[in-house]
């Protein structure tokens, strides 16, 4: 007479039915989970040494910087002064010369010679040399002698004494005001290097916040799949294995916890 035979014993512990069976899609997702922040460290680790050079590299060049801590940007003001001269300048040969190309280059030639005396005066400054009077009294004769012929160049063209005047005085302000702007901006700002390379440390400091970031979200998502999988993992104890309470929750807490050490 043919016996039925009785049902097998389903082998293994119930944490291995478990994550080979309901709990495999999550064990995968923490696994893929877990790739992705093995790549996000290595980007936050590469971004944190940047990030170190970056710093480094700044404080040494700020370290050398002989100048001030004005920002760099107001360098951009130099252009401006330059322009200003030329401006000023060919008020005071225009009407001295029949070409306006000759006269253009030369209210050029004469900004560009302001300007490069006010650097070489600055440079001496940032070197912490003395500036030779003589080099401030030809300065000042620079700007005098622009001055006398902007009212010339003026007085020529038909405008009265009084007006003339003005206008050169006004002039001789302004070609001052420029020269020394120059030199002050000069002296008081970082140099380009100094600006580029603090620059590249708040890019860098950027790309670090980013990086560490998007491995802290990645951290997060894991720790909130492995508190699921407790969670489930205790209700596949309690309904289909049929564990008292008092022992499945340790033994959740146990894979969570196994898990988790895993991770590290």
């Amino acid at each position: 007479m043919n016996q039925i035979s009785p049902p097998q014993p389903v082998h293994g512990n119930p944490e291995g039915r478990y994550l080979s069976g309901p709990g495999k899609s999550l064990s995968r997702h923490i696994s893929d989970l877990r790739q992705h922040q093995s790549a996000a460290g290595v980007k936050d680790s590469e971004s944190r040494h940047a990030l170190d050079r970056a710093e480094r590299v700044s404080a040494e060049r700020k370290l050398s910087h002989r100048g001030g801590d004005r920002p760099w940007l107001l360098r951009c003001l130099i252009p401006l002064a330059v322009v200003a001269e030329g401006i000023t300048a060919y008020v005071g040969v225009a009407a001295l010369v029949d070409s306006q190309g000759l006269a253009t280059g030369l209210s050029a030639l004469t900004a560009f010679v302001g300007a490069g005396t006010a650097c070489i005066l600055a440079n001496r400054r940032l070197n912490q040399l003395p500036v030779p009077a003589g080099a401030r009294i030809l300065e000042g004769v620079f700007v005098l002698v622009l001055s006398a012929l902007r009212y010339a160049s003026l007085r020529i063209v038909g405008v009265g004494l009084l007006t003339a005047g003005g206008a050169a005085g006004l002039a001789l302000l302004i070609s001052g005001l420029a020269l020394a702007g120059i030199e002050e901006v000069v002296v008081e700002t970082h140099t380009l290097a100094v600006f580029a390379s603090a620059l590249r440390v708040s890019c860098a400091r950027w790309r670090q916040a980013r990086a560490a970031a998007r491995y802290q979200r990645i951290a997060a998502r894991i720790a909130a799949v492995l508190a699921k999988v407790e969670h489930d993992f205790l209700n596949f104890l309690l309904r289909t294995q049929d564990f008292p309470l008092s022992e499945a929750t340790p033994r959740a807490a146990a894979l969570k916890a196994a898990m988790t050490k895993d991770e590290g």
